[in-house]
């Protein structure tokens, strides 16, 4: 078991958690802010200096370090408890060319433009409120101890402002300078930014964690929210999907493109609603929120996001009334950002989510005219006119160029199966001809042996009983052989004419021992088992596995090492299998004889492999002694 997994499958206490909120917040923005001082001025320099071609070396570096940063991003997201897959870069080649090819890999250009434009402003609004509340919350509870350190009538918490207010209302009179009620009061709005002090961090934690996921995980494919297709960008033609890389996706590349525009409009909208349209502070920015936050609903949920942007911008169609000499029911701001909802509904939702995109703001921008003087009907309608054609252009170029979208991807699909069948259709003619070679020489070669082995009692009078049990036991190895032969070419030729047939077991060792002793091999065999552990009851593949493993090491035995002992051990010990084959050094009598049946040096590989392969391990080797052991671990569940 990984440590990924350990720490997945074990759930933290109420206060590691937190701990592990505040390792993954606060960090964060450092790491983000180092970031952006690095990366901005760099592609600034490298972009500007491209005539020069001085930034055809400064793009590429920094693109490997905006990587870099995208690195330790989701490293900090693995520790915190979500694991990303690592990412697919282009390979890269050698020399100039390989570090100009960094310009080509979209994967570099999505790390990059998360780390420098997206994390900062996350991770530097996620600190300020992380530290804020913490403060709050620490400086309500602990106030009586250090507050009457505060000289005069300086600001004295949030208490002293609570009762200035309930004063200023005729509320408590004479409270507001009682040290003992600003402390009863900072106490109690202490204990609640206390208690909520883990969800927020918690969910300061979750909303970082979502939008580095989104960025820099795995993009999704193939269909929206609902089950509906969306539109990726096709991939190269004649490209089976295996090579080419995935982060080349529409998911990622829309997450990213829609933040940076709800960061851009939120930090435009909310002073123009503010300043220039007199909206109260608060009320703009909730205003500019729900616009900015309509954006990134476009991208999973269309229908929210459609009903939140049309209500943030009838809400600032109300806030903002009355209005004179200015864009009015919808500000620029205002109707960029809902023209920009309309082109990401066209692009991931089918054409009625589009529709809906486009008719509802306009229409709910008619029920004010009623209510509008004479000289500003023209002015407010006017400005309805412009957000409904312009939309209806970018909606049906956002539903036309999803239609294309999908088009394309549907036929490049459709090669991508053909590839893949043609692939199979070479793959099983190689197969065939393997599997005419194999009846034809070896399959054949086996029938002979078979048929001499058994006749030979018959054709050679005199042979006495030792021998023709000799002969027997190679007759019945030779067919045995023959039918294991018959069932590959089955398997060659199509796996659903294979014969299913038991694969061997644990059990089958005894067996297996005894025939190899048939041939003359001296054997030792133990097997034993931890108390409560059944052998009947591990897995399979590594009942077959253990049973292939053993069989090659008494073949090699009987090859190499004629006419010593062999000495076979299999272990079931908690956790895992474990097999020992040791054979004794070559008798000098026996030493002419050792290797004449030499094999190809294949075995122990392919043993290896399969081994590796369950998560156990294979090793062989010689001895001091002479002798040569053959040791396997392999897991028992």
């Amino acid at each position: 078991m990984t440590s990924d997994e350990a720490r997945a499958g074990s759930s933290p206490s109420f206060l590691q958690q937190l701990g592990r909120d505040y390792a993954y917040v606060l960090p964060g923005f450092l790491t983000s802010l180092l970031a952006f001082v690095v990366l901005i001025p760099m592609f600034a320099l490298g972009a500007g200096t491209l005539v020069i071609w001085l930034g055809a070396v400064l793009l590429p570096l920094t693109l490997l370090i905006g990587s870099g940063f995208a690195g330790l991003s989701r490293a900090r997201l693995r520790i915190w408890g979500r694991a990303l897959p690592a990412p697919r870069y282009r390979e890269r080649s050698p020399g100039v060319s390989g570090l100009l090819g960094l310009l080509a890999d979209p994967r570099r250009w999505l790390d990059l433009l998360f780390e420098s434009l997206i994390a900062f402003p996350l991770r530097t609004a996620a600190f300020t409120l992380a530290v804020s509340w913490t403060a709050v919350a620490l400086g309500g509870v602990t106030y009586w101890l250090w507050g009457h350190a505060i000289p005069g009538d300086e600001y004295r918490g949030l208490g002293h402002l609570l009762l200035g207010a309930l004063h200023a209302l005729g509320l408590l009179p004479g409270m507001e300078s009682n040290y003992l009620a600003e402390s009863l009061v900072n106490l109690m709005t202490g204990s609640v930014f206390l208690v909520t002090l883990p969800f927020v961090m918690r969910g300061l934690a979750l909303l970082d964690a979502t939008v580095t996921t989104a960025a820099l995980g795995a993009p999704a494919h193939g269909s929206g929210p609902g089950g509906e297709p969306v539109a990726t960008w096709p991939q190269r033609a004649g490209s089976t999907g295996d090579t080419a890389p995935r982060e080349w996706s529409a998911d990622a590349w829309t997450w990213l493109a829609a933040a940076v525009v709800a960061v851009v409009l939120l930090a435009v909208g909310w002073p123009v609603l503010a300043a220039v349209y007199a909206v109260p502070v608060a009320v703009a920015m909730l205003l500019a929120l729900a616009h900015s936050g309509a954006l990134l609903l476009a991208v999973r949920q269309p229908m929210a996001a459609v009903a939140l942007g049309t209500a943030a911008g009838l809400g600032g169609a109300l806030a903002s009334y009355p209005v004179t000499g200015l864009p009015w029911p919808w500000p620029v701001p205002a109707m960029l950002a809902q023209l920009v909802v309309m082109v990401l509904v066209a692009l991931r939702a089918p054409w009625g989510l589009a529709l809906a995109a486009w008719a509802l703001p306009a229409a709910g921008s008619f029920m004010f005219m009623p209510f509008l003087p004479g000289s500003r009907v023209d002015g407010a309608l006017a400005n309805v006119i412009v957000l409904a054609s312009v939309g209806a252009a970018v909606a049906l170029v956002g539903a036309l160029l999803r239609l294309w979208l999908l088009s394309r991807g549907a036929l490049v699909a459709e090669r991508r199966v053909g590839a893949v069948q043609e692939a199979k259709r070479r793959e099983l003619e190689e197969r065939n001809r393997i599997a005419r070679e194999l009846h034809d020489v070896v399959a054949h070669s086996m029938s002979v042996i078979s048929v001499q082995a058994a006749t030979a009692q018959y054709r050679l009078p005199g042979v006495d009983a030792r021998i023709a049990r000799e002969f027997d036991s190679i007759a019945g190895s030779a067919r045995q052989a023959l039918g294991e032969m018959r069932a590959l070419l089955a398997l060659l030729r199509g796996a659903d004419r294979a014969p299913l047939a038991p694969q061997p077991h644990l059990g089958d060792l005894a067996g297996l021992i005894e025939s190899t002793r048939q041939s003359g091999a001296r054997i030792e065999f133990t097997e034993t088992a931890a108390p409560g552990q059944d052998p009947a009851a591990i897995p399979p593949a590594t009942g077959v596995t253990a049973y292939r493993i053993v069989q090659e090491g008494l073949s090699n035995a009987l090859r190499h090492a004629p006419g010593a002992a062999v000495r076979v051990r299999v272990d079931l010990d908690g956790e895992y299998l474990r097999i020992t084959v040791t054979n004794g050094p070559v008798r000098a009598e026996d030493s002419a004889r050792a290797g004449t049946a030499g094999g190809a040096g294949l075995g122990l590989a392919g043993l290896r492999e399969r081994a590796e392969a369950l998560g156990g391990s294979l090793d062989a080797g010689p001895e001091p002694d002479g002798s040569f052991t053959l040791r396997a671990q392999l897991p028992a569940g």
